[in-house]
């Protein structure tokens, strides 16, 4: 990417395969995210609060042998002005938009409402193919309630509870002819190549910009930009392709200290998600924000990651509010900050602008490298070896013998070190991974060194 704002990186685009076909919209409330997560397994935020779901959430459905991709949206409300709501309904429309049938849920047991009747007249107008779904048909004998909704005009409704599953099979049955199965299918290459992509969650406190930034690698607003903090709740998935790697980014809730969220139970349910996100990343990125760095939870932030031994990037983003005679020393302020962790790179970007994205992308690619590099055992012992005649390892009661390494994984990369059983101390362990990083050319991501002792 370049600098100009709106720009895009031709060298980072979305998956081709990657677009939703079927679309769940509806009033706030009346069930949406229980039946996405009925369809896909999967686990969007579900609660009484209307409102809840602000992003377009993605997830699988697998029925009868065919694949396809199911959509959650925010709640539909017309006529709304706030901020937030108008980034909700944005991206309702875009969901619509992208959609091939769009599952239209209603509220069996609170009846047709005007505001149904309000979103059947917008979605109409989308000329997308439209299932009525009425949720919250809990009992046999309640069925009586659909009949109200077909003055909506949408012929066939199905009956359903997601909370229970109760018509699921039938609805799936619906789906299932009203999806043509050359679109609905997947090809088990696409299948293989969204399994074997780098996870990368986007980390770091409220109204850093993270979202802001997830829209612009990703190149499209996937995630509602708002200036209210804890906007994003569930964590919000989308591929790109850049230097011919495959990445799924995450973007996640802003993390807080529990005790400032205490009695929030969405937002804290998103904290929980988006610090389980970040451990099961392959990369993360934790974003600062450049008018503000480097905060108290920032270092809870990046000492999470390294706590969790993720490869790690420091994102310093907002930097186009910065006098650029003044960014050089604000970097070495933000590095003396983060003493911790000083082998964690550290960039600049203006997610707004686009400027960096670029430089971030390469980094990225780079890390991505490193972390994925296979090391051959020669190499390693020479390294081993070397690092030994430097400074050898100290013992109380017997002295430690290092004897030969292999590695083990990546992502961090990792590595096992057989030893004759005597303990190794800290600063024994810290001074080898730092010759043993120099030494193979890891400059970007941590290593991860264990001991064991050889039988």
């Amino acid at each position: 990417m370049n600098g100009n704002e709106g720009s895009k990186d031709e060298t980072s685009r979305a998956w081709s395969g990657d677009a939703p076909v079927l679309a769940i919209v509806g009033a706030p409330n009346v069930g949406k995210s229980r039946l996405f997560n009925r369809l896909t397994g999967g686990r969007s935020i579900v609660h009484d609060r209307p409102g809840v779901t602000t992003d377009r959430i993605e997830g699988w459905c697998d029925w009868m042998g065919r694949r396809f991709k199911v959509g959650d949206t925010g709640g539909l409300i017309p006529g709304e002005t706030g901020e937030l709501t108008q980034g909700v309904q944005s991206q309702v429309l875009k969901g619509v938009e992208r959609a091939r049938l769009l599952l239209f849920v209603v509220d069996g047991r609170l009846g047709m409402t005007s505001l149904d009747q309000i979103v059947a007249s917008i979605l109409r107008r989308s000329g997308k193919e439209i299932l009525l779904v009425v949720n919250k048909v809990d009992a046999e004998g309640q069925e009586g309630r659909v009949s109200e909704f077909y003055s909506l005009g949408f012929p066939e409704p199905v009956a359903i509870s997601a909370e229970e599953g109760r018509g699921i099979g039938t609805l799936l049955e619906r789906i299932g002819r009203l999806l043509p199965a050359a679109e609905s299918d997947i090809a088990p290459a696409a299948v293989a190549n969204e399994a074997g992509a780098i996870r990368l969650a986007v980390v770091g406190r409220p109204n850093v910009g993270k979202s802001t930034l997830f829209n612009r690698i990703c190149g499209e607003e996937r995630a509602v930009v708002s200036s209210t903090p804890g906007t994003t709740r569930d964590p919000v998935q989308s591929g790109f392709l850049h230097a011919g790697r495959r990445y799924e980014m995450l973007d996640t809730a802003g993390l807080r200290r529990k005790a400032s969220v205490r009695g929030e139970e969405v937002e804290l349910e998103g904290i929980k998600r988006a610090l389980s996100a970040m451990k099961g990343a392959d990369l993360v990125l934790v974003v600062l924000d450049a008018g503000e760095p480097a905060t108290h939870q920032d270092l809870a932030v990046v000492g999470a990651c390294a706590q969790a031994r993720r490869p790690t990037l420091a994102v310093l983003n907002k930097i186009d509010t910065i006098e650029p005679a003044s960014i050089e020393n604000l970097l070495r302020s933000v590095r003396a900050k983060l003493h911790f962790s000083t082998d964690i790179p550290m960039l600049t970007v203006s997610a707004r602008r686009g400027s960096g994205v670029g430089q971030l992308l390469e980094m990225l690619d780079r890390l991505a490298e490193e972390c994925s590099r296979k090391v051959p055992t020669p190499v390693l012992n020479a390294a081993l070896e070397e690092a030994v005649r430097r400074r050898s390892p100290s013992g109380r009661d017997r002295i430690p013998r290092l004897y030969y390494m292999t590695q083990t994984g990546g992502f961090p990369p990792s590595f096992v070190v057989f030893t004759n059983g005597a303990r190794i101390d800290t600063s024994y362990r810290r001074y080898l991974a730092r010759e043993l990083k120099l030494a193979l050319g890891f400059t970007l991501t941590p290593l991860a060194l264990k001991f064991r002792e050889s039988s």
